[in-house]
């Protein structure tokens, strides 16, 4: 049986709102609560994996620690394999080294593990746009091919230039996860609880920006 899970689109973020969200979500989940996918959009630059790329994902797994592997040290490919699946239903051939996710032999993402109250956190990004080899995303046959096989989606995404497919890739990640973790996504929103968590984490952040500067 499929167990229940909650998808949350979190729109363009940075790193520091990436992980504001976690944090607020984290503090805020029962040992019994549903594991929850946070993505972010494209959009804004993710740091040092991706400097000068403004088409990066950002997602994060924030899961009841019993549904994580029991070795920390494999917390983040339990996370990031999914993702390496999605790149490969768009014809990239990435693989996992370590933390890294690679597309020949250059690192294109990465991910970091942390146990926060009763929750494992995995944050990653995925830098699908900037890699040369990735860019053959975008050759016209590319397109075509991907057009006919994903229908709709496709046909949103060949209107918009030349950014990464977003949604396509999105939908690919949830069926990836539902399929290797036995999940089943349900779109939501954060909770009340769970907002207020998250904007004390917010103010955390300025807060001590403001101390250093």
């Amino acid at each position: 049986m499929a167990r229940r899970a909650r998808w949350i689109r979190l729109g363009a973020v940075d790193r520091r709102a990436l992980q504001a969200a976690c944090d607020g979500f984290s503090v805020a989940q029962s040992r019994g609560a549903a594991p929850i996918v946070l993505w972010g959009g494209s959009g804004l630059p993710l740091g040092a994996l991706a400097q000068e790329d403004e088409h990066g994902y950002m997602f994060a797994v924030v899961a009841p620690a019993h549904l994580a592997p029991g070795l920390a040290a494999r917390w983040v490919s339990w996370a990031l394999s999914p993702a390496v699946a999605a790149c490969r239903d768009f014809g990239l051939r990435a693989y996992l080294d370590g933390w890294c996710v690679c597309l020949h032999g250059r690192c294109i993402g990465g991910g970091r593990a942390e146990a926060v109250g009763d929750c494992v956190v995995i944050t990653a990004n995925l830098d699908l746009g900037g890699s040369p080899a990735a860019q053959s995303m975008y050759a016209p046959e590319f397109r075509t091919w991907l057009r006919e096989g994903l229908g709709l989606a496709m046909t949103q995404w060949g209107g918009e230039g030349d950014a990464p497919p977003e949604r396509a890739f999105e939908a690919a990640l949830r069926a990836r996860i539902e399929a290797q973790h036995g999940w089943q996504f349900e779109t939501a929103w954060p909770m009340k609880a769970e907002q207020a968590a998250i904007d004390v984490a917010r103010r955390g952040f300025v807060e001590s920006i403001s101390e250093v500067g």
